[in-house]
């Protein structure tokens, strides 16, 4: 004699639609993953740039104008150097003459430059060279110069 329980009609019912359900959910799982059939909408690609302007030596000497642009607009009257050995105690009470009387301000960049620093200082320099021969004349622009070891830049192209 085999035992047999009879079940509800109910029961069936939510049995039958949880199946459903469930095999509904795998199909959609299946299908958003590709795995069923081709897909239906495109996938994105993968799409990479490469920024050129990175470690570029006209980019950082364009760079370098305008943040002195920036400084003149503000008040600031900045030359930038790179210095290979501190500065000596007349070089700094120069620096601080310099400062006092027309306004001048060394900046040290460092001691060995870059070709983007190198880039980014000439461009800076230039723009400022050209308003400290609009303030104080070609006379003091040179001697400032000559007494620095600083370049006089070519204001019209760049190097």
């Amino acid at each position: 004699m085999q035992w047999h329980r009879p079940r509800s009609r109910r029961v069936q019912v939510a049995a039958v639609l949880a199946s459903v359900i469930a095999a509904g959910t795998v199909l959609y799982l299946f299908d958003s993953f590709g795995i069923v059939g081709p897909s239906t909408h495109t996938d994105r690609q993968l799409v990479a740039t490469v920024d050129l302007r990175i470690g570029n030596p006209v980019v950082e000497l364009a760079r370098g104008e305008a943040k002195a642009r920036k400084d003149l607009d503000d008040g600031l009257l900045q030359l930038q150097t790179f210095l290979e050995q501190p500065p000596s105690k007349a070089d700094l009470a120069r620096a601080e003459r310099l400062k006092t009387r027309y306004g001048v301000i060394w900046i040290s960049r460092g001691a060995v430059p870059t070709p983007q620093s190198q880039a980014y200082a000439d461009g800076y320099n230039r723009v400022v060279q050209a308003e400290i021969e609009r303030l104080h004349g070609q006379d003091f622009l040179e001697r400032l110069l000559r007494d620095s070891g600083l370049p006089k830049l070519d204001k019209a192209a760049p190097p």
